[in-house]
């Protein structure tokens, strides 16, 4: 394998160089590391825009590895796609710090993609049916984004802060979770999972700075309510117009009776809770549901933490939706009870929950909050403090009387005053010379130029002269010109009477 490589300009050529000099999935993450090794930003200034198309290559192969894994998993060690994308996590980081205008750039862009491409699957699905099947196949139809997306967006988290009030990055994306959540529509087990992980993202980003994310609350308890006794009780108390439809839906109607199901008939679900995976194979698992609530479970008391009365005293109201929710599929059935470990999992949720937001206690009343002030909303100004020149002392000038500072004070300022002085007549001096030198030169040059015209008149003349006399002056006439001809019939040119040669 070659340590320097080109930078390839799309995915399909970054692939062919893959399958050219790399056999495993360590391979491939070595050949981008060089690449981005021997291109490097550092390294070169004008390699900028061409890693700049680097990078969004790199977002697209990491999309890409993200759908392998979803349907194909892991690949063992030969593929090892989850140590490919931890590699390609720390080379987008990387460039990100290299260039980070570029790399917002590109994420920007992506972020579009993606938005449109969300709009699109949206309006499709008002044509698919309920059961989510778009042919006779049975393939399901989604309209939430794909593992790769969902993958790139959790890494997005890693690649920039995601404190900030305001990021041309992080905030695009937090909008499209949060859009995806209340507009993507819940059809299949996939659907479910996506949303968890797109909830579980938005609860990611907003817990370092606090705020509060309602999609994705929203979300998980409506996923509560749809493992409660009655499906139709269910409805009603899912306030997400997304997943009221997948209340109504026979397939998650059995929901609770799968859990129990499963309990019964796997060791394991008595004694450890399953927790969701990405794998395709694991949607159709029996297990999937008991994972699913397990699952909100835990991204329950990870909210409730991250609030932690950040939100001016409304978590009473923030959280009553969930309270109920968790009271509500806590209801004890003779055929359709939870298994003990689900119940404790529910219970412990309820402490949290209890703890975290003191639901037992009256909340203080709210305040009416005065409008902004002028100082408030005015910008601050950050000109430079102006002090009194009078009053300001050097070190050169301590141990002096006052008189004595004052007059060297005066000294110095007439000794900067008078070089200052200086240097602008010496800048005007040079000035007006150089403009005096121009109008000589151009007076110079006109004159020089007639003289060369009229030298060259004089000289075309006197070559015809010469030419003449050469030809015997048969062309001239008067002024002595009857000798010319005689001396040149004579053949004695030049010769004077009496002369010599």
């Amino acid at each position: 394998m070659p340590f320097v490589f080109e930078v390839p300009t799309t995915l399909e050529a970054l692939h062919d160089m893959i399958a050219t000099h790399a056999s495993t999935g360590a391979d491939a993450s070595l050949v981008i590391q060089r690449i981005y090794a021997a291109n490097s930003v550092r390294l070169n200034k004008n390699n900028k825009e061409k890693m700049q198309n680097f990078y969004d290559v790199l977002l697209r192969r990491f999309i890409a590895v993200g759908d392998a894994v979803h349907s194909s998993g892991d690949g063992g060690p030969d593929l090892g796609r989850y140590e490919q994308l931890n590699a390609l996590t720390k080379i987008l980081y990387k460039m990100a710090q290299d260039s980070p205008e570029c790399a917002g750039a590109v994420w920007g862009r992506r972020l579009g993609i993606f938005q449109k491409a969300l709009a699109k699957r949206l309006r499709d699905s008002e044509l698919v049916s309920v059961d989510g099947c778009d042919d006779d196949e049975g393939q399901h139809f989604s309209a939430w984004p794909s593992t790769g997306t969902i993958l790139l967006l959790r890494a997005l988290g890693h690649i920039f802060p995601v404190t900030d009030k305001r990021h041309p990055v992080v905030t695009p994306a937090l909008l499209l979770l949060g859009q995806t959540i209340a507009q993507a529509p819940v059809r299949s087990h996939y659907d479910l999972v996506a949303g968890l992980f797109c909830s579980g993202l938005m609860i990611e980003y907003t817990k370092g700075a606090k705020r509060f994310p309602p999609e994705a609350l929203a979300f998980l308890a409506g996923v509560l309510r749809l493992f409660s006794l009655n499906a139709v009780e269910a409805a009603s108390g899912i306030h997400l117009p997304t997943l009221e439809i997948a209340a109504k839906n026979p397939k998650f109607a059995l929901m609770r009776r799968s859990v129990v199901a499963h309990a019964e008939t796997s060791e394991n679900a008595q004694t450890s809770l399953t927790q969701i995976s990405l794998d395709k194979k694991m949607l159709s698992d029996q297990s999937m549901p008991t994972a699913l609530i397990c699952s909100t479970l835990k991204l329950v008391e990870i909210a409730v933490s991250n609030i932690d009365r950040s939100i001016g005293g409304s978590e009473t109201e923030v959280m009553l939706e969930i309270h109920r929710s968790l009271l509500h599929i806590a209801q004890k059935s003779k055929r359709k009870s939870m298994p003990p470990i689900i119940l404790k999992a529910i219970k412990n949720s309820l402490l949290v929950l209890s703890a975290g937001i003191k639901i037992d206690q009256a909340r203080l009343p709210l305040n009416r909050r005065s409008g902004a002030t002028t100082s408030e909303l005015a910008v601050k100004s950050l000109a430079p403090r102006m002090e009194d020149p009078t009053r300001y002392a050097m070190s050169k000038d301590k141990n002096k009387s006052q008189t004595q500072a004052m007059h060297d004070r005066n000294r110095r300022e007439y000794k900067r005053e008078h070089k200052a002085a200086m240097r602008e007549l010496r800048l005007d001096a040079a000035f007006i010379e150089n403009e005096r030198r121009k109008d000589r030169d151009k007076r110079d040059s006109k004159a020089r130029e007639k003289r060369h015209r009229n030298f060259a008149w004089l000289e075309d003349q006197q070559a015809h002269m010469n030419e003449q006399v050469r030809m015997g002056g048969g062309l001239l006439s008067g002024g002595g010109t009857g000798a010319a001809r005689a001396k040149a019939a004579s053949a004695k040119l030049g010769i004077k009477k009496g002369g010599k040669f």
